[in-house]
């Protein structure tokens, strides 16, 4: 029996939520750029109104102004923008509570200590465990400084030294609490992406499933060239049917030629495509990818097929007969169901044999759909099994078929 590496079962599932993750920190970025895009004109009214230096007002701007340029930089930098972003938002974090800090030693005024909670509210909309930790941190450790070294701010006429002791109290109860908070919404959004994922991995695992299965059941692999072939009279036709010049024999032919050409030999032959455009037709190469069968084999079987935004978690709890919370009874009815239906000969998919069915539960992707216990048992009690199909169901299906 295969071995199990059911820990290696998700190994794409970083990849995915980098995909879904990237597109949410660009709005993230975009938001908090446009937050200190408002935030940088109502300080430099402030500053303009209240007549501060000249030297102090062209510090503060050139703060934004840094700040500005290393955002735009990184976000411009397609290669691994992931990352850049992520960089992005670290520093964005830390420029949050310089540019803060600053304001409160130049006009050194109790309000002026709101600043630090506004810098916190800011990084707080990016969600991520590390710019939550470095912003928390920076809060408590500028909030201490700050009323340590600049006590005369906080100082009031007749009152004791303790009252910077509670300032101190106050922000750790207040950063704890905020640590909790962002924990738990972080926690869910993260549960969120890790959902998705699996469903996107389970997805594609499934489509694997029906491509391995038809390789096991008809010994065939897939001809690359008549399928390319195909698509060539399919173009062809449909531009003849919609009156326009066929735009698509020219990629059909790229597609063919990137088996037989290394990548300079492709951006020479091909020179009006860019090299982007030349990967991405890459993934679309069918001999090594298997993007477009998987397009075809979605939009064959979710055709018709309407699933709401509420449903999509679900939906996506059923993917397979692996459900840890269900009793064996019902995981053996259900794999009964199932064995049942591929040993009985159908008008859209014939019979398989024993060793065929055998051969596809533990050499193919269903062995990690299915419980080990399970398998173990149809193992051992594969002729009940066929007792079951044999003796009552195909006499029944034979019947059925016939009237």
């Amino acid at each position: 029996m295969r071995v199990d590496t059911s820990k290696f079962q998700y190994k794409q599932l970083e990849t995915y939520k980098e995909i879904l993750e990237l597109h949410h920190i660009k709005i993230k970025t975009l938001i908090v750029n446009i937050i200190n895009l408002v935030f940088a004109f109502v300080v430099g009214y402030f500053l303009v109104v209240m007549k501060v230096e000249r030297i102090m007002f062209v510090g503060i701007i050139f703060m934004f102004v840094v700040l500005f340029i290393v955002n735009i930089a990184l976000y411009s930098y397609n290669n691994d923008l992931y990352n850049n972003l992520k960089f992005s938002m670290y520093i964005n974090t830390i420029g949050e509570y310089i540019i803060a800090i600053t304001l409160i030693i130049i006009f050194q005024t109790p309000s002026m200590f709101t600043l630090l909670f506004l810098a916190y509210a800011i990084t707080a909309i990016y969600q991520d465990y590390k710019a939550m930790i470095t912003s928390n941190l920076a809060l408590f450790v500028s909030g201490v400084l700050l009323v340590v070294g600049f006590d005369s701010i906080f100082s009031i006429p007749g009152s004791t030294s303790t009252q910077n002791n509670f300032i101190i109290v106050f922000l750790i109860l207040f950063v704890l609490l905020l640590t909790l908070s962002s924990y738990i919404l972080i926690k869910r959004k993260t549960f969120f992406y890790n959902h998705l994922a699996q469903i996107k991995e389970s997805e594609i695992r499934n489509m694997d499933v029906l491509i391995e299965i038809e390789q096991k059941r008809t010994k065939k692999t897939l001809d690359s060239e008549e399928y390319y072939k195909s698509l060539e009279l399919f173009s062809r036709e449909l531009s003849k049917k919609i009156g326009i010049e066929n735009i698509f024999s020219r990629k059909i032919q790229l597609l063919r030629d990137l088996k037989k050409y290394n990548s300079a030999e492709i951006i020479e032959k091909y020179s009006e495509y860019t090299q982007d455009e030349i990967n991405e037709l890459k993934i679309l190469e069918l001999s090594t990818n298997q993007k477009i069968r998987n397009l075809g084999i979605k939009a064959s079987k979710t055709q018709g097929i309407n699933v709401t935004r509420k449903e999509i978690f679900s939906e996506s709890q059923f993917k397979s007969f692996k459900h840890l919370n269900d009793k064996n009874y019902v995981k053996i009815i259900s794999f009964v169901v199932f064995y049942c239906l591929i040993k009985i000969d159908k008008p859209y998919l014939k019979e398989l044999e024993e060793s065929n069915i055998k051969d596809i539960l533990l050499n193919s992707e269903y062995f990690y759909r299915i419980d080990r216990d399970i398998i173990e048992i149809y193992l051992e009690n594969n002729e009940v099994f066929d007792t079951i199909v044999n003796d009552l169901l195909k006499d029944r299906w034979t019947y059925e078929k016939n009237n």
